[in-house]
């Protein structure tokens, strides 16, 4: 096209476009409403398209656009939470809290890390973002561990975390857990000592009444097991003061101090305590009645404190008491030398009251040799030829005296040859021995008759040379005892004896010497006889004593 026909057109273009402009604002009214056009419908124009909000600015050069800012980044944590970056330290502090008491271990430590990376440098808030990353990091090092049942590794990262915050609580509970489930394993092992340890620190972290079971039962297998009752009493005591109701710890803490308590007393007897040992041996007993140490325990103590008393009695003459604790002990510890002479001698002196006169009647029915045995009451025999026992019928009229006494054969059955072989004496201990030879060959019913009287009178002759003093004599049976002015026994000796009869004992009197009759022979005093001397001036004594059935 020519040049010229161009140019005229792109002005008629712009002649067209002035004009139609020039109508549309003669056809709209002064308040901005459009005006009634004719031929078309009185309505508002279409509503205009919105803005484009990437239009460039009023002024920018044709053709070029502004570049949005660019969106805050977002990653992901291996659980799938979203960490936005750009944030403040205090947002990532708050949310790293959150996911840690959910657990939440990994993506905890990288919010905690984050907030790490973009605080400043040497803060608080930065350093206890620091602290808290690793703590989040050794927990779910550790968590990992703990599911796979490695429990000693898991442990280990337990206690570094641990070491970072002593008293985090979901610190304190992770490692709880897993000495639990330590405790427990080492308690099938039987590894006790293991057991108790994981168990109590894990008590001691978090409270918990399957821990405390789990403690209570160890510890109970393990006091039972304890040879040392001082370590047993100390496990139950602590057995108790996890569970105090525990019937099974009260009862075995009872035995155990039933047992120490046992063994003070076993000292306290060694030591010649025996007041001491008999009290805990019967405290003993009290905290366990099956306690058979604290029972033999016990009887030895009551035993020897018998013995004790005996020997107390004895001294104060109280020969009855003395005789009846003696026996006691003797029952416990036979055969004691001194106990036995004690016995024999308490027997002599409180033997009853004797008629003067005994006998002894024998029937037996027999053709053999026999040997006939009397001493006190008791009467014993047996067949020469075998010394088989044999069983007669006895009658014994009083008792053969334990002291002199006129023993004689008395009116025996013509069929029979009897003699005395052994004459009661002080020397056989007053044992009578008969033997009787039937004089028929066939078996006949046969009688032997002993008799023996106790002497009416008697006297007695003690020489010695004395200090000046206060003195006293005793005479009761054969022992004749006399004491100084201490109290000092001086003489002890055997005499003529007294009778076990009431009789009266006279003393002759001696120049210079002040005599005091005290007590006379009768059964309320044991028939014994006291007397008192006073001497004035060193004395070479002879005293003279004489006594006689019913004299005065």
């Amino acid at each position: 096209m020519p040049l010229a026909k161009r140019c005229m057109t792109t002005a008629s273009r712009w002649v067209t476009h002035g004009l139609l402009c020039l109508l549309l604002c003669a056809l709209a009214s002064p308040n901005g409403t459009a005006r009634p056009q004719i031929g078309r419908r009185d309505e508002p124009p279409p509503a205009s398209p919105p803005a484009n909000t990437n239009a460039p600015p009023p002024g920018s050069p044709p053709g070029k656009r502004t570049v949005p800012p660019p969106r805050p980044k977002v990653i992901k944590t291996p659980t799938g939470i979203a960490l936005p970056l750009g944030r403040s330290p205090e947002f990532y502090f708050e949310e790293g809290n959150e996911l840690f008491n959910k657990a939440d271990f990994e993506s905890a430590k990288m919010f905690f890390e984050q907030g790490a990376r973009v605080g400043r440098a040497k803060s608080e808030l930065t350093e206890v973002l620091q602290r808290r990353r690793d703590v989040a990091m050794h927990l779910a090092a550790g968590l990992q561990f703990e599911q796979k049942g490695d429990f000693s590794k898991a442990l280990v990262e337990y206690d570094k975390a641990l070491s970072l915050e002593p008293t985090n609580p979901i610190v304190k509970k992770h490692t709880a857990q897993v000495l639990r489930m330590v405790g427990t394993a080492a308690i099938l092992t039987q590894d006790w000592s293991a057991a108790i340890g994981h168990l109590e620190r894990s008590r001691e972290l978090t409270p918990d009444p399957a821990t405390d079971e789990a403690l209570v039962t160890t510890l109970l297998k393990v006091a039972a097991e304890q040879s040392d009752p001082d370590q047993a009493r100390t496990t139950y005591r602590r057995i108790l003061t996890l569970a105090p109701n525990r019937e099974e710890a009260r009862k075995g803490l009872r035995r155990t101090e039933s047992v120490l308590r046992a063994r003070r007393a076993e000292e306290a007897f060694a030591a010649g305590r025996y007041n001491e040992a008999y009290s805990e041996y019967a405290e003993a007993l009290n905290l366990d009645a099956d306690n058979a140490e604290a029972v033999a325990g016990k009887a030895k103590a009551e035993a020897y404190l018998a013995r004790l008393a005996a020997d107390d009695a004895y001294r104060a003459r109280n020969f009855r008491a003395a005789y009846t604790d003696y026996r006691k002990f003797n029952n416990f510890a036979p055969g004691d030398p001194q106990v036995m002479a004690r016995l024999e001698e308490l027997a002599v002196r409180l033997e009853p009251a004797l008629p003067l006169r005994g006998m002894l009647t024998y029937k037996v029915r027999t053709a053999s040799p026999f040997r006939i045995r009397l001493h006190r009451d008791q009467v014993e025999s047996a067949l020469l030829d075998s010394e088989n026992p044999i069983e007669p019928q006895v009658k014994l009229e009083g008792r053969l005296p334990a002291q002199e006494a006129l023993f004689r054969l008395g009116k025996s059955s013509p069929n029979v040859t009897v003699r005395i072989t052994t004459m009661p004496s002080a020397t056989n201990d007053y044992v009578a021995e008969l033997v009787a030879t039937p004089k028929n060959p066939r078996v006949e019913d046969i009688t032997v008759v002993a008799e023996w009287a106790l002497p009416t009178k008697g006297v007695l002759q003690w020489r010695k040379s004395l200090e000046p003093g206060a003195y006293r004599v005793y005479w009761q049976g054969p022992y004749f005892e006399v004491f100084d002015p201490t109290g000092v026994c001086i003489e002890a000796s055997r005499q003529s004896p007294l009778p076990r009869q009431p009789v009266t004992v006279k003393v002759k009197p001696v120049k210079g010497v002040t005599t005091q009759v005290v007590e006379q022979p009768v059964a309320d005093n044991d028939f014994t006889f006291a007397l008192n001397l006073a001497i004035t001036n060193p004395t070479t004594l002879v005293l003279d004593l004489s006594w006689a059935v019913g004299g005065k």
